[in-house]
């Protein structure tokens, strides 16, 4: 059963912010949110939003972390935020050195392309959506087919989480990562026609031992992915821990050791504390974390090194500090083709840590007794899948294509007359 650690001995304090997604749009991130076109986002986890407290940011396990730790709000967290979060980070570094991991994952070169033609296990049930095609089936049976064309399948299996929290919604945010990480060896189509008030980990144990058990492999990927695993592992191993005494010193002064923020004023603000085990490696695949600046130290310590920001040791691992606007976003993002006869739809698909949620724990608030109100974040996961083309550029397409089918057939039949032609 879910556990709950209460790091500092008072209560949380009110969210200030009051507005909240009103449309799935909105929760959209950002940088993709510009390239929707036709205002048409074609399925996605977020359905109905009424009575829900949804906000958009760029990563939703990191950022929630460190607004409930920075401004005394109580925190939820599931296996798969922590999961999401590490296959995101993984996904960048596949994709910024796809060549040198290429014999790794493939025996071919380039992209193959890959095309779903078959469409009946994949329909939507009320036949609703584009081609009335469920696209959550779609990217989970894409896995399928990835995972017959990768030099071992088990790849699949791994990423693909079985929590005892784990949802379809969840399936399909990990199955489109699982493209996005592999974007680079094939393409896809579809052919139709300042301290924390308490912190729930929720699930088992079990579902976080196995998160624990799941990253070992990441050693198999490279010195830089084995470098990041020796900072997971302390921190995963403290999640189970935490299941056994939640209630312990040590549990408390971990979540308490999750996030410093220092410096500021005219310079930049930094991000320390085991927080940054989750920002490894920037949107482009370069690492933050430099083993020259972070040699291993002996236990568990919280200090300063000639500057503001503490360095956190565990188990002798060293956490690396990051500005506070590099934080990774916690999502990725990968094109698909939709091909209708003659013409190319343009789509991407975006799923991971998207946003946050806020709801209240009905317990007082620090400082108010008998007072309750939004005080706690939980992250948000989910995925879209939206156009990048306009309704104008689809019809000239479209025209262009008829044109084109046009032409080829007069030419055809000016070939035939010519080839037939009787001398009287």
């Amino acid at each position: 059963m879910p556990v709950t650690i209460y790091p500092a001995p008072h209560g949380a304090n009110a969210l200030t912010q009051t507005t909240f997604a009103k449309t799935a749009r909105q929760l959209l991130p950002y940088s993709e949110n510009e390239q929707v076109k036709n205002d048409h986002i074609i399925q996605s986890t977020f359905k109905k939003l009424d009575g829900k407290n949804l906000s958009s940011i760029n990563n939703g396990f990191v950022d929630s972390a460190v607004s409930a730790y920075n401004q005394h709000y109580n925190l939820i967290i599931r296996p798969e935020d922590v999961w999401f979060s590490i296959l995101t980070q993984f996904n960048f570094n596949v994709n910024a050195n796809s060549e040198k991991l290429r014999s790794t994952f493939v025996a071919h070169e380039g992209q193959k392309e890959l095309i779903i033609d078959d469409l009946s296990d994949i329909k939507s049930r009320d036949g609703s959506g584009v081609f009335g095609v469920d696209w959550g089936k779609f990217s989970f049976k894409m896995t399928k087919m990835i995972a017959q064309n990768i030099k071992d399948p088990s790849l699949r299996e791994w990423i693909l989480p079985t929590f005892t929290t784990t949802t379809k919604d969840d399936q399909t945010v990990a199955s489109i990562i699982m493209m996005a990480t592999l974007k680079n060896f094939f393409s896809y189509g579809c052919g139709i026609a300042c301290g924390i008030p308490s912190v729930t980990l929720l699930g088992e144990q079990s579902d976080w031992e196995q998160i624990l058990t799941k990253v070992e492999r990441l050693s198999t990927f490279g010195k830089e992915p084995t470098q990041w695993l020796e900072l997971l592992r302390p921190v995963l191993k403290r999640f189970v821990s935490n299941f056994d005494a939640p209630n312990s010193d040590e549990a408390k002064d971990f979540w308490q050791k999750i996030a410093h923020r220092s410096g500021g004023g005219s310079g930049p603000s930094y991000l320390s504390g085991w927080i940054t085990a989750f920002c490894f490696w920037n949107t482009k695949g370069k690492a933050y974390y430099d083993p020259k600046y972070n040699p291993p130290a002996e236990g568990d310590t919280m200090h300063t090194m000639g500057s503001d920001t503490p360095v956190l040791v565990l188990d002798g691992a060293r956490y690396h500090r990051i500005e506070t606007d590099e934080v990774p976003s916690g999502w990725a993002s990968v094109p698909v083709k939709l091909i209708d006869d003659l013409v190319i739809t343009e789509t991407v698909m975006v799923a991971g840590s998207l946003g946050y949620e806020a709801s209240s724990s009905g317990k007082d608030l620090h400082k108010k007794p008998g007072e309750t109100a939004l005080d706690t974040l939980a992250p948000v996961t989910g995925w879209f899948m939206y156009e990048t083309k306009s309704q104008d550029e689809i019809a000239a397409e479209k025209t262009a294509a008829k044109e084109a089918e046009l032409k080829r057939h007069e030419d055809r039949m000016r070939e035939i007359k010519e080839n037939y032609k009787v001398d009287w």
